[in-house]
């Protein structure tokens, strides 16, 4: 089953044959039971980011993957220094509403702690994606 994670009012996930769900009810989930799990820009929505994504990684099960975007801190920082990005569109973007903001080397660095394996890291503007994979235990140890 894959399914994506939305919250209401802030970011609604429409995604092709993902099964919708509310990120209030992320603790009642089965664990270990989804092929795919999509996060599109929650995390920096939600106060305790890393308890968060230690919940959703035991949702995952052997083999399965989850897709996290989310902006990135770097790259904000960068467009402004640049002059590419104003003042007012950097506070927009950092102060929505969020309560931490993070960067792809944070999140890679985060997913590959709660062992999962990265497969694909890119950032385009502001915004970072991550697909990473709960790998099948090693069934070589005793």
């Amino acid at each position: 089953m894959k399914i994506a994670i939305y919250l209401p009012g802030i970011f609604e996930a429409k995604v092709g044959d993902h099964e919708q769900v509310d990120l209030s009810e992320v603790g009642n989930l089965d664990d270990a039971a989804y092929k795919e799990i999509f996060v599109d820009s929650c995390l920096d929505f939600i106060e305790q980011r890393d308890d968060f994504i230690k919940e959703l990684v035991k949702k995952i099960r052997y083999e399965g993957q989850i897709i996290i975007s989310g902006s990135d801190i770097y790259e904000i920082s960068r467009a402004m220094m640049s002059k590419s990005l104003s003042l007012e569109e950097a506070n927009s973007i950092i102060y929505g509403g969020r309560y931490s903001i993070s960067s792809v080397l944070d999140m890679v660095a985060k997913l590959q702690e709660l062992g999962l394996t990265v497969l694909h890291k890119r950032v385009n503007d502001f915004k970072y994606t991550i697909i990473a994979e709960r790998p099948a235990p090693n069934e070589n140890l005793v």
